[in-house]
């Protein structure tokens, strides 16, 4: 008898050891199962996230080519401008020059005396020759001498020089000696007519000496001249 009630007993604390293993395996598969299931929400979140991720890398490049090109585009529009002032700016000085020239012509026409018939023809074709000469320099070499201002100390040249970086105003003013002086010994002093206004962008990329007024030998006016050229054709990029 007292051997089967310690069976029993042993049976009933067995099961309800059982019992409590199964729930707390029960348990146990239960938390994995959620687990498992919030991994796999994750993996789709990430998943989903990754793919938004190479979708806005693929606009992101396709945004950069387009601002590429729109940026060479407004560089090419912006060299074009630039050209188009440039020939403006040409065309309103070889405009004005003639316009000089041909009052200047008139008021020679105006004051010659009455008989001189070899000068009647003479004066106004060697006035279209000197015009001649100076617009194929000026073609040649984008320099246009508006106009010259005879003074008792010096000879000023209004000029202008043109390139591919803008347009530069300037006056050159020879000094005027007597004819025994030495060649070396004669100053040219350059004077740039620069507004900051209108000129910001061209005296950005001119060197010092150029947007102050300098004066140097006229030996050296060649020099001078080379490095205007310089300054206003070199590209800048």
């Amino acid at each position: 008898m007292r051997h089967r009630d310690l069976r029993e007993v042993g049976v009933k604390a067995a099961e309800r050891n059982f019992d409590r293993l199964r729930k707390q395996a029960e348990e146990n598969v239960a938390a994995s199962n959620m687990l498992i299931s919030q991994l796999k929400e994750d993996i789709a979140a990430q998943s989903a996230l990754v793919e938004q991720g190479r979708d806005l890398r693929h606009r992101l490049e396709h945004s950069e080519a387009n601002s590429n090109s729109l940026q060479a585009e407004i560089d090419g529009l912006m060299t074009a401008l630039s050209e188009a002032r440039g020939e403006i700016t040409t065309l309103s000085a070889k405009l004005a020059a003639s316009r000089n020239v041909e009052a200047g012509a008139a008021v020679t026409n105006s004051t010659r005396k009455p008989g001189t018939v070899g000068c009647k023809t003479g004066g106004p074709e060697m006035v279209q020759v000197a015009q001649a000469k100076e617009d194929l320099y000026g073609d040649l070499t984008g320099l246009i001498v508006r106009g010259l201002r005879r003074g008792n100390e010096e000879d000023l040249f209004d000029c202008i020089q043109t390139g591919r970086n803008g347009t530069l105003h300037f006056k050159l003013a020879l000094e005027r000696g007597s004819r025994t002086d030495n060649y070396e010994d004669v100053q040219l002093t350059y004077r740039p007519q620069l507004d900051v206004d209108r000129d910001s962008d061209l005296m950005e990329l001119l060197p010092d000496y150029l947007v102050e007024e300098i004066t140097f030998p006229r030996s050296h006016a060649s020099k001078f001249y080379s490095r205007v050229i310089k300054s206003l054709s070199e590209r800048t990029d």
